[in-house]
């Protein structure tokens, strides 16, 4: 235990006494505690303060009993505390939790005209504070002039701050026009200009000034006019007339022969205008050639345009070719010409221009050229010789005429024949080959026959009529329109 102890002390025959003191003092067992574990904010301090020691060291390095942190992130810090000795210790720990700041925003800077209303809404926290005293997260402001709002939300104990700007634009008087009604002819463009604004957009979507439209039927447009955020709507009408419907009788294209006139006549409209200067709904054209003829029909500023084709055909004049002189047992080649596109056919059926014969006796080849519209015959005589050639001695070809017309005909055809030499026959047949008509030449008629079939009965199509004596064939080809 604590004792005194005494001690007397002699020198030179005097004495003196003194005394000391021994404390006992019983074992100390040393409990550390570094308090309880602390949440902050991120960029705050906060205090430490150890306990159950006479002397501490922090993890930090510090000494005191109290100390002051301010950690980034969640952080342990360690204690330990020492007896008066220092020989007994204790070690604690406490952690300080470290909370992010909420991420607040007000969203972004809003311009509005005076007197109008805009919604702010706040992001980032659990709970608000408008400098307003709003605490919800949106709220609607209405101020008169520029004027910056501050929001505080609060997340996990922590808060943080945003600001948001509401720029208040004096209100601005917009005068917006279209430009006016308009009247225009049906598909004619029409051009709208829109005054008043520094911005535009119209019914049609297009932001342009001006705008180009194609309206079928009146139309009624609208345009909007923007100065900074104001604007004013004005429409604009186009009334739409209709378009003449201007039509050739005649249809899109005629067919005519060359030196014929034809009229092309036009309705539908007031007033007229032809290609060729004509001004009458029917004129009568006689072109030397194909040509097309256009009109323009006007109903007072409108109008539309027609054209027709007129095909000129050259009139047929048949050729076929000079008279030949051959030996029996040769051949020779018979070409006929025509005008431009004409068709061929020979009184032995043949098709083409160009023929090959070899006949055993003379014989009088013919030929019809035709198109759609005219048609001619001619004739060819072929000699056979059968002497010698220089012994050969031609007799003029007996005069023979075969003609038919009209051909093409629409109804009645007129047959000529003079010149036979014998009793013939003449004969009708379709083009399958069935016979129509049959009638033989009395001698009395050899010299002029003539004769008219109707065929208005009888389908449209080709036709074949043959003249049969005792020395040839000869066949026509007849179109029935």
């Amino acid at each position: 235990t604590t004792t005194t102890y005494m001690v007397t002390g002699y020198k030179n025959g005097c004495e003196a006494t003194g005394k000391v003191t021994v404390t006992v003092e019983a074992p100390v067992k040393v409990i550390a505690s570094a308090g309880e574990d602390q949440t902050i904010c991120s960029g705050s301090t906060t205090t430490l303060t150890a306990t159950g020691g006479a002397i501490y060291l922090w993890s930090t390095g510090e000494t005191a009993q109290t100390i002051s942190v301010s950690p980034k992130q969640t952080t342990a810090y360690y204690v330990t505390a020492y007896d008066k000795t220092g020989k007994n210790s204790d070690e604690a720990q406490v952690t300080v939790t470290v909370n992010p700041l909420p991420k607040v925003s007000a969203g972004k800077n809003v311009t509005i005209q005076a007197g109008e209303s805009t919604m702010l809404t706040a992001t980032g926290a659990d709970s608000y504070e408008w400098s307003n005293g709003a605490h919800s997260s949106a709220i609607t402001v209405s101020p008169q002039t520029t004027t910056t709002y501050k929001v505080i939300g609060y997340k996990n104990g922590c808060e943080a701050m945003a600001t948001v700007e509401v720029v208040v634009i004096p209100s601005i008087a917009v005068v917006a026009s279209a430009g006016g009604d308009r009247d225009a002819c049906q598909g004619s463009p029409v051009t709208l200009t829109a005054t008043g604004g520094d911005r535009y957009l119209w019914s049609t979507g297009e932001t342009t000034q001006s705008i180009t439209v194609h309206p079928a039927a009146t139309t009624k447009y609208t345009v909007t006019a923007y100065v900074g955020d104001s604007s004013a709507t004005d429409d604009a009408v186009v009334n739409v007339s209709p378009n003449p419907d201007v039509k050739i009788m005649n249809g899109s294209e005629a067919t005519i022969l060359e030196g014929e006139f034809i009229t092309l006549s036009a309705s539908g409209a007031k007033s007229y205008q032809w290609s060729n200067g004509a001004t009458k709904p029917n004129i009568a054209v006689s072109p030397r050639k194909t040509e097309s003829f256009t009109v323009t029909g006007y109903d007072d500023n409108c109008s539309s345009q027609r054209s027709i084709q007129v095909n000129v055909f050259e009139k047929v004049v048949a050729n076929a070719g000079e008279d030949v002189s051959i030996f029996q047992g040769e051949q020779t080649i018979l070409s006929a010409k025509g005008p431009k596109d004409s068709k061929f056919l020979w009184s032995t059926g043949e098709t083409t221009q160009t023929i090959t014969v070899a006949p055993s006796e003379s014989t009088e080849y013919s030929v019809m050229v035709y198109h759609e519209l005219d048609s001619d015959t001619d004739s060819v005589m072929v000699n056979v010789n059968q002497i010698a050639q220089d012994q050969i001695a031609v007799e003029p070809p007996v005069a023979f005429e075969f003609l038919i017309h009209p051909n093409p005909t629409d109804g009645e055809l007129n047959i000529k024949i003079s010149g036979l030499s014998s009793v013939s026959s003449i004969h009708l047949y379709d083009f399958s080959g069935k016979s129509l008509f049959n009638e033989t030449i009395s001698e009395g008629d050899q010299s002029n026959y003539t004769k008219t079939i109707d065929l208005s009965d009888f389908a449209t199509g080709i036709y074949l009529l043959q003249l049969v004596d005792n020395e040839k064939v000869i066949t026509k080809k007849v179109v029935l329109k």
